[in-house]
């Protein structure tokens, strides 16, 4: 992948990555701005969020990698200045332009951004010599792991690992798959692209369009069933 945009496929998935690394800065931002942070702490959560994913990708994958921000201080800049505007503008941009945190060009943002995210993780375990299913993992990691510290940052349900909010590491395990699918088959690299990015933006579109969600296991009636029979273990 090139290393800044271009008229290609590759330049255009970068240039997604660099919307979708924009986008989760901005949602970071605005949670950490609901949960009482400051600016440093509303800037801090916001490119944790937006590079969190990768760097930890890049720090399991290991082999003397260096996190990608290290490299591509870009990333870095665009995080943390998506990150400090919103703090700065979300509330005037609201007043001015009526915009509203559910809005749908931030869900279609942030569903460019899984779709990004996922196959340039897939390519990096790839490129990396991992198995297969390590090579999902690190699309997975890519998209979700930044979100899952801005989570546990301002102290709330860690979203991937709940139902009540929308499919996110289900999207970028299928956006994964469809890449190395694609490779598998040898189509050629931007046939691979497009095929990732769109099943990962294919399926975020129509989870959040029909509410799709994951079964979620009924705890309360499993209490009562063990209770019934005296197992106190799930009491």
């Amino acid at each position: 992948m090139p290393r800044y945009p271009n008229f290609t496929v590759p330049g255009a998935l970068r240039l997604a990555d660099y919307f979708g690394t924009s986008s989760f800065a901005m949602t970071g931002s605005l949670l950490a701005a609901a949960s009482g942070m400051d600016a440093f702490g509303c800037t801090a959560v916001g490119t944790i969020t937006a590079v969190g994913g990768g760097t930890v990708r890049d720090i399991l994958l290991g082999q003397g990698r260096r996190a990608f921000w290290m490299e591509e201080q870009e990333y870095l800049w665009i995080a943390a200045g998506t990150a400090l505007a919103t703090f700065c503008g979300w509330e005037s941009a609201k007043k001015q332009f009526g915009f509203t945190d559910d809005d749908y060009w931030i869900e279609a943002s942030d569903a460019l951004g899984v779709g990004a995210f996922c196959v340039i993780g897939t390519q990096n375990g790839i490129r990396a010599g991992v198995p297969m299913i390590a090579q999902v993992l690190c699309g997975i990691m890519t998209a979700t792991f930044g979100g899952i510290v801005r989570d546990i940052l301002v102290q709330r349900p860690t979203r991937i690992f709940h139902s009540y909010a929308d499919i996110y590491a289900t999207t970028a395990a299928t956006g994964a798959l469809a890449y190395i699918i694609a490779r598998q088959a040898g189509a050629p690299p931007s046939l691979r692209i497009i095929a990732g990015v769109s099943a990962g933006i294919g399926l975020r579109v129509a989870a959040d369009t029909y509410d799709i969600r994951l079964p979620v296991y009924n705890a309360e009636n499993a209490k009562k069933s063990a209770a019934s029979k005296g197992d106190k273990r799930h009491v």
